[in-house]
């Protein structure tokens, strides 16, 4: 793909900038898609450029058609499609007209009526669905706007009447940020009123930044400064900020764009420097895959390139990582050169950047006398071979996916009967689960709720690919219990049909909810067996007997800790111990503070209770000593106790009442770093009991990732796991001497108990656990395939498909790349690969040596003298492409663009 510079904003001087002008090539539109075609680069990224288009308005509304020239896109909608070219348009490239403020909510709506103008305009061009980016890289324009004099006015006046603080520019940046996505959206639905085919591409660059390597400290700021790239992303898929309009939808396809300037040091701002080769540097394939892991949409690299003599190595590696992205499943439909021809600089015109296929030679001497335009061009030949030889390598590198792929490939849902209710507290299913919907459709199917009337299933969404799935029925009876069965099995089964789920695995997290596998298919069967539940208070009897025929249907089972394992190891040939983990950067002390509102609602609510004080976050049940608790405050009366948690099971009645104890009921997950941070000691007061003989504390790690000391009484579990840095007491006098010892340690035993604690968790992340779990469902799989005949297994994959798969729609993909099925995200992913550089020149020698990688190196220079300085003759076209993105094209599974 080719891309054409197309920024119309004002430079950091207050100079009006045209770059489609000043490149030169809205002078040399045909011979430029002529030489584009020729080449075979069939898909083109341009810019309308509202500053250009619309004329400015003294009422900012404009009231009619003559408000706006569409002119240029029409001149470049007629010579693409004379050449087969499609174009990809950016509506907004930076520019706005003279009297449009970002900082005024107002723009939005005016920014709709051009974008629907602009369709309306182009729509006669486009015989098929037109794609448009409404707002190029909102990112990058929200930080240049606000904190950088890259652009006026906006930094200069935020400078001006603010001064230069680093908090008030961060706010300010996503400030803009929100308001530049809300006016997107309303562009897409402007857009959509008058040309219901459009497809929209979002454009965002994506980054790595990593600590200094002499400040392993500031890992977290670095974690949080990379996590930025993802907020506009996220905020038009809704996830944050829904309230300005965001959805799963509007998310319809991305762009990433990656320069070599895109990787750095976090508070040095130092480069990662490519050409020295940097041992930080991320490979590309790895930004790839975690963009598609974490949005799964079809993705393009919409802007890459380099400058000098270093453009053609930059091609090779980036290209070579493309090439490794798809063999990992990642599919990648496009990697665009842009810029294509080379471009001036915004803030000085004399210089150029070098950095285009062709480039301006000589740009500052007077033109030969006859050319077009006074920018002469220049091809540069080794970008260009390099250009041709991965042009015939890359299509060959995403084949469709065949009988041959790995058993599975194609399993994308995960059906979870579990009776924890999802909006509990946030635990074990909710992590894996969450990061599990990276690579699989999650439907998880909650224990009943009772209501008088017909059963039915109420649908909430809490994150990306997770759909919980709450039964209503008028069966009083809690639980899965077996008189809930006949109205669940009718709703699951009619939601597995209206939702044509035909390829699952189904996940159970209680043996009670066996009966509903009842007309169930699944690939596999996981049992995450997470607690003894028949030691639970309540248990229902037959619950034992449920769990025996349970570890006989199941191909994995996992348990919540080494106790667990003990126990079940020998009932079932595979039985993986699976402790619990933790999301360090959640409870991380450097994370947590800068989160200033909730550090001071935190400290606001401890306020009235004295230090030290000792905490506990978790759901308070049997489980729980409360003697100890009552007698650790009766033993420590000047101390404060915190109880932060849900009563269940037991009466609140029965909570010790004393005036250092607080039981401060249910958080919000979000809250509880906050909470922690305020503690001093946190504590594991759990009874010694047949309710606790197999208990696995999830918070032990959590506790550790907060940096706080850690008193348990004896649990098997965080003994065997943790018993190195946490202080065990049988007693509360031995609890709260365990709390004076730590309340007194020195500033060295401190570091020294933190760095222990710390291996302890970089050792336990749920990403890592949710890793295995990926990897032990894939054996399950394999397992399955090779328990079948070949023959048989491929005859009765074949029927079965025929019979109950419903037609897979075609997925929308950017013409002419070969696109891979998004099914292919779910494959294993190898490790990551040898450093970068001398990976991709491998490969690049490789090729050059391959004949069939670029042809007859011969016709090829040939073909490049024809492409040459000067030469402005016909060139021969290529034939026509089928069009992108067709218009019968079914849109994404989740409902398209449209709320």
């Amino acid at each position: 793909m080719a891309g054409f510079e197309g920024a119309d904003h004002l430079n950091g001087h207050g100079r009006a900038l045209d770059m489609v002008q000043a490149s030169g090539h809205l002078d040399r539109l045909d011979e430029d898609y002529a030489a584009l075609a020729r080449l075979g680069l069939m898909s083109v990224r341009e810019s309308i450029g509202w500053r250009l288009a619309e004329a400015p308005s003294a009422t900012g509304r404009p009231t009619d058609s003559g408000a706006y020239d569409f002119s240029r896109a029409c001149r470049m909608a007629l010579c693409a499609q004379r050449h087969g070219i499609q174009i990809l348009w950016s509506l907004m490239h930076y520019g706005t007209p003279a009297d449009v403020d970002l900082r005024d909510e107002r723009f939005v709506g005016r920014f709709a009526r051009f974008a629907a103008a602009a369709a309306r305009a182009l729509k006669p061009y486009h015989d098929t669905a037109p794609v448009y980016t409404p707002v190029n890289e909102i990112s990058f324009l929200a930080w240049a706007l606000t904190e950088t004099g890259l652009m006026q006015p906006y930094a200069s006046q935020r400078h001006h009447a603010e001064g230069s603080s680093e908090g008030s520019s961060r706010a300010s940046g996503w400030e803009m940020k929100c308001r530049l996505v809300k006016a997107a959206l309303a562009a897409m639905e402007a857009i959509l009123d008058v040309d219901p085919r459009a497809r929209f591409l979002h454009v965002e660059p994506v980054v790595h930044v990593v600590p200094p390597a002499d400040r392993p400290d500031l890992a977290a700021l670095a974690e949080e400064v990379r996590g930025y790239q993802w907020q506009a992303w996220d905020l038009i898929a809704g996830r944050l900020e829904p309230q300005l309009g965001g959805h799963p939808g509007a998310l319809d396809l991305i762009g990433v764009n990656h320069y070599h300037s895109g990787q750095w040091e976090v508070a040095t701002e130092k480069r990662l420097h490519w050409h020295l080769k940097d041992p930080r540097r991320a490979p590309f394939a790895d930004l790839l895959a975690e963009t598609w892991q974490r949005y799964r949409r079809p993705l393009i690299v919409a802007e890459t390139s380099h400058v000098g003599s270093g453009r053609a190595q930059w091609l090779d590696e980036m290209a070579a990582e493309v090439q490794r992205a798809r063999s990992r499943g990642v599919p990648v439909d496009g990697l665009c050169l842009y810029p294509i021809v080379d471009r001036p600089d915004w803030e000085d015109p004399r210089h150029w950047h070098h950095s285009g296929l062709w480039d301006a030679c000589d740009p500052d001497q007077p033109p030969p006398s006859g050319l077009p335009h006074p920018v002469p061009r220049r091809l540069n030949r080794p970008y260009a071979r390099s250009l041709l030889r991965w042009r015939r390598r890359l299509p060959r590198t995403a084949p469709a996916p065949s009988e041959n792929d790995p058993p599975g490939a194609a399993m994308t849902d995960l059906i979870v009967f579990s009776h924890l209710r999802w909006d509990f507290v946030y635990q074990r299913p909710q992590h894996l689960l969450s990061r599990l919907a990276r690579h699989h459709r999650v439907w998880f199917i909650e224990e009943p709720v009772h209501h008088d009337g017909p059963a039915y299933l109420q649908q909430i969404d809490p994150c990306p690919n997770v759909h919980v799935l709450r039964p209503h029925t008028p069966v009083r009876d809690w639980g899965f219990a077996d008189s809930q069965v006949p109205e669940l099995l009718p709703l699951v089964q009619r939601h597995l049909q209206q939702s044509r789920i035909s390829d699952y695995v189904v996940w159970l997290y209680t043996p009670m909810a066996l009966p509903l596998l009842q007309g169930l298919h699944p690939k596999a069967v996981i049992y995450d067996c997470m607690d003894e539940l028949s030691a639970f208070k309540g248990a229902p009897r037959e619950l034992r007997d449920r769990e025996r025929e349970l570890m006989r249907r199941a191909d994995v089972v996992l348990t919540g800790g080494p106790s667990l394992f003990e126990a079940k190891r020998h009932l079932h040939p595979h039985v993986y111990c699976l402790p619990s983990a933790v999301d360090a950067r959640h409870y991380s002390p450097v994370v947590v503070r800068r989160d200033q509102t909730a550090q001071a609602a935190a400290r606001s609510l401890h306020d009235a209770m004295p230090q030290p004080r000792v905490g506990f976050f978790g759901v308070i049940d049997e489980r729980m000593d409360l003697e100890l608790v009552d007698a650790m405050a009766a033993g420590a009366p000047d101390w404060s106790f915190v109880m932060v948690g849900p009563v269940v099971k037991i009466d609140p009645a029965s909570l010790p009442r004393r005036p250092n104890l607080h039981w401060l009921g249910q958080r919000d997950y979000r809250d509880l770093p906050h909470l922690a941070s305020q503690w001093d000691v946190c504590m594991l007061p759990f009874a010694l009991n047949e309710h606790t003989r197999f208990i696995s504390p999830t918070k032990t790690l959590e506790y550790m990732a907060a940096e706080k000391p850690v008193i348990s009484t004896p649990v098997h579990d965080v003994i065997e796991l943790y018993g190195d840095v946490v202080r065990i007491a049988p007693d509360a006098a031995g609890m709260l001497a365990a709390c004076r010892e730590l309340l007194a340690e020195t500033p060295a035993a401190r570091a020294e108990r933190i760095n222990a604690m710390l291996l302890h968790v970089m050792r336990g992340s749920w990403d890592a656990r949710a890793d295995q779990v990926r990897a032990l469902i894939q054996q399950a799989l394999d397992r399955h395939a090779a328990a079948l005949p070949v023959a048989a297994a491929g005859a009765t994959a074949a029927a079965t498909a025929a019979a109950t798969a419903p037609a897979a729609p075609a997925r929308p993909r950017l013409a002419p790349i070969t696109a891979l099925p998004a099914t292919a995200g779910d494959r294993a992913w190898p490790q990551r690969p040898a450093p970068l550089a001398a990976a991709a020149v491998l490969e690049a020698a490789r090729a050059d040596a391959e004949d069939s990688a670029l042809g007859n190196l011969d016709e090829a220079d040939s073909m490049l003298d024809g492409l040459s300085e000067g030469d402005s003759a016909p060139m021969p076209l290529a034939p026509a492409i089928a069009p992108a993105l067709a218009a019968q094209a079914t849109r994404p599974a989740h409902g398209g663009v449209r709320r």
